[in-house]
Parts: structure tokens; sequence; C-alpha cells
């Protein structure tokens, strides 16, 4: 129902569909400029896929139902939450699909923020792929503080899944964290100025 109505109000567009890997742990790392981007990536991947989710989302019923229904887990930002790594982790060792918004946060525009250390700790324990997915126009069709949706064009690219190679490591340092996190952004950026 989401792609159709996408389709329809924005045109919706995915390019680099043959990217995404069928099979196996799937770390989504996209950019984040809106509230639709959830919908949106869900919507742009084939596989159903779980995401983080700010635990103030889980605070109102209807709510938390629908980003439950929806695949979604809190997460405690600003902290490290232990719970919602183990979560984490448990998709991906199951061979699921996880997307993530690395920066953290929302950010604007194409400018990316640094990631946070979340998904690259999780791709370093369980070798997960990574799939760089850069989501275009979500900010002119709902931005900060908008309530109502703008009819203007979306459209997601997938760039080449990144693998992570040796064995899963149980406790990267922080110079492979950091490293990692340094790769997958700048695919971001290189599929956003694209």
């Amino acid at each position: 129902m989401i792609r159709l109505f996408l389709r329809f109000w924005c045109g919706f567009r995915v390019d680099g569909r043959e990217h995404e890997p069928r099979h196996g742990p799937l770390l989504v790392v996209c950019n984040h400029v809106s509230d639709l981007d959830p919908l949106v990536v869900g919507a742009a991947l084939r596989r159903p896929v779980n995401y983080m989710a700010k635990v103030e989302l889980f605070k109102h019923p209807l709510l938390r139902w629908w980003v439950t229904a929806c695949g979604a887990f809190p997460v405690r930002r600003g902290e490290p939450d232990r719970q919602a790594l183990r979560t984490a982790r448990g998709i991906l060792e199951r061979g699921g699909a996880l997307v993530m918004f690395p920066e953290g946060t929302r950010g604007t525009g194409r400018q990316l923020r640094p990631a946070e250390p979340g998904a690259a700790l999780l791709a370093l324990w369980t070798r997960a792929t990574i799939l760089p997915v850069a989501i275009i126009g979500t900010d002119e069709v709902l931005g900060r503080g908008a309530h109502r949706l703008s009819r203007r064009p979306i459209s997601v690219r997938l760039g080449p899944p990144l693998v992570v190679n040796g064995a899963a490591s149980p406790k990267p340092d922080r110079g492979q964290i950091e490293s990692l996190g340094e790769t997958f952004m700048g695919e971001l950026g290189r599929l956003l100025a694209g």
C-alpha cells in the first residue's frame, strides 16, 4: 500500500535494486532527513526489514502498535542501549535485515553527520553485509515541523553492498568501528551526490 501511495503521490523511484542481497544478514544504512524515511526505505526494499526507532515513538499506544507492526523496536538515544543492541544483533544473526540511520537523528538536506558507532559495531560483531541506501526528497515532502505532505518527487538509491572481511569480532576496537563508519558514510555521500 505504501509503495503504491508513494508512486502515485511522489513519483517514487528506486535505482540500484540489483544491489540488494536476497538472503543472509543485511544491515541497511541510510541517511535520515524526514519522519517518512523508515516507510520509504521499507517500500524500496524487497525483503522484510526491522528498524531501530527512538523510544519516544512507543509511548502512545496507537503509535506503538503502528511502529511495532512495521517491524520497529525501541532504542534509547544518547546512551548505550544494550537491550536494543541485543535485539538488533539477534535479527542479524538469524539472517534478517535491519535498517539503521547511523547519524542517530534527522539531518538537513544532503549534509551527512558522522556515524554513531552502533551500525559499525553490529556489522563487525555479525559480519552482516552492509547496504548503503540514499533517500532523496523526503525532506521536501514532509520536512521537520510540517503537518501535511507536499507533492514532490522521492527517489531512493541503493549502492553496491559492502562486505566486512574476516571473522566476526566480539570486541572490535575503536579504530575498526570508526574506519567502517567512515567507509559506509562515504558511500552514502557518493550516492547522495550522484
